[in-house]
């Protein structure tokens, strides 16, 4: 076992709390440890042992704002690192130093509250990053939160009735009329990991992290969101992927509330595309929303699902209000007339956004909102008026969805032959 180098005198017992204590097992890794705590503590303290070491040795001395603990040697590296957490509030960072490189353990440790976790052998960089992200953590831990109320942060949640009536390219637009026009933070999330389309339509390479933040919600901080999020302007950024579609996710119930509380701290305005069928946390975003979206086209299989998506959102969030949004309207050549389809969904619809093919391809072509190709088009005018709801939310009742049946269109219906109600 190598002696400690001589910066660190691992003798006296600390009368006052040390910036980082660390324990370790090799040579090689008190190295690496030494070299790095140089570079950023000038009262670290660096000796040999493990993780019972560190529970003996730092049972005696204040907490450290950092402890490093190699858990090399142990066959059980969560329980080690798990007596160390209870023994410490939150204030105190764990970084954990391993031989197991399985990404499973890694999401159980973080889950039980280890900041980060190394396998050996460890780099200088990869150590240095740890204790940065270590550092970002407490102090965002450490700072007020602020006490957002929904007028100061707005949660917007876009979910289309059906694929294909154009949800993603409502988020698309209200995100830059938000960002670009109104001067607001803004962070555009596309929850749709594998098949989503808004890092496509914007001309941006989709960014990774979003899965890792779902699984891992301990592992979400600025720093780590500013690592997952790609900046498309300065009041703009877009967090999207394209996960491989061979593997399965598991996301983490408290996921959601994190990374909506996260981002809030950067942004004044936070647009959500969520797919319809995401089981696993829908309700969680619906419930974060402070205004939900639903984009339609007014068609009978549209109805019907409007009708079905409208009772999971109620249910959900039932005091969050709720904007029906009509796109492709063609007038007297679409498939439903607008009166109809209200009747039929037991509320109005708030907005119709004019089918203007040439415009929504041009802007997709390249790559560019709307908004921002075409902002004159009466599309574009529809889709800001989408966001001046948002921006004068009351809290006024908003009409709900009536219990009708999607085939209960107009009520009875004459047929010609009898004249008799069918």
């Amino acid at each position: 076992m190598g002696m400690p180098d001589s910066l660190f005198d691992p003798e006296p017992l600390q009368t006052e709390a040390a910036e980082c204590i660390a324990f370790v097992g090799d040579e090689q890794t008190h190295s690496v440890v030494s070299s790095v705590l140089q570079q950023f503590f000038a009262d670290a303290v660096v000796r040999d042992g493990d993780s019972s070491a560190a529970l003996a040795y730092l049972a005696e001395v204040p907490a450290p704002k950092i402890v490093i603990v190699d858990i090399g040697e142990t066959n059980q590296p969560l329980s080690a690192m798990l007596s160390l957490t209870a023994a410490f509030t939150d204030d105190t960072q764990m970084i954990g130093i391993g031989e197991i490189n399985d990404i499973a353990l890694y999401r159980e440790l973080t889950e039980a509250g280890v900041t980060d976790y190394l396998v050996k052998p460890v780099s200088e960089k990869a150590l240095a990053a740890a204790i940065s992200r270590s550092e970002e953590k407490s102090k965002v831990e450490a700072a007020p939160t602020p006490q957002a109320s929904p007028e100061e942060v707005h949660k917007v949640v876009v979910v289309g009735a059906r694929g294909g009536v154009g949800a993603s390219t409502t988020a698309v637009n209200l995100a830059w009329i938000f960002a670009e026009e109104k001067g607001m933070k803004t962070a555009l999330v596309d929850l749709d990991l594998e098949f989503g389309t808004i890092a496509l339509s914007l001309d941006l390479e989709p960014t990774r992290g979003l899965r890792e933040a779902l699984e891992t919600p301990a592992r979400i901080d600025n720093l780590f969101i500013s690592s997952a999020t790609a900046k498309l302007s300065d009041n703009l950024s877009i967090m999207a992927t394209e996960e491989n579609l061979a593997h399965g996710h598991s996301f983490s119930p408290n996921a959601v509330g994190v990374l909506f509380e996260t981002l809030a701290h950067e942004n004044g305005c936070i647009i959500v595309d969520l797919p319809r069928a995401l089981y696993s946390v829908r309700d969680q975003v619906l419930n974060e929303a402070t205004r939900v979206i639903l984009v339609t086209e007014l068609s009978l299989p549209a109805l019907r699902d409007s009708i079905r998506l409208l009772g999971i959102i109620e249910e959900a969030a039932p005091k969050t209000p709720i904007t029906v949004v009509a796109n492709r309207c063609k007038g007297g050549q679409q498939a439903m007339g607008q009166g109809e389809f209200q009747k039929a969904l037991g509320r109005k619809v708030d907005l119709m956004i004019t089918d203007e093919s040439k415009v929504f391809n041009d802007a997709a072509n390249s790559g560019k909102p709307v908004v921002n190709q075409s902002g004159r088009s009466k599309a574009a005018k529809s889709l800001r008026s989408v966001v001046d709801i948002v921006n004068n939310d009351a809290s006024g009742a908003e009409p709900k969805a009536g219990k009708k049946s999607w085939l209960n269109l107009g009520g009875a219906k004459k047929t010609k032959a009898t004249g008799k109600k069918s």
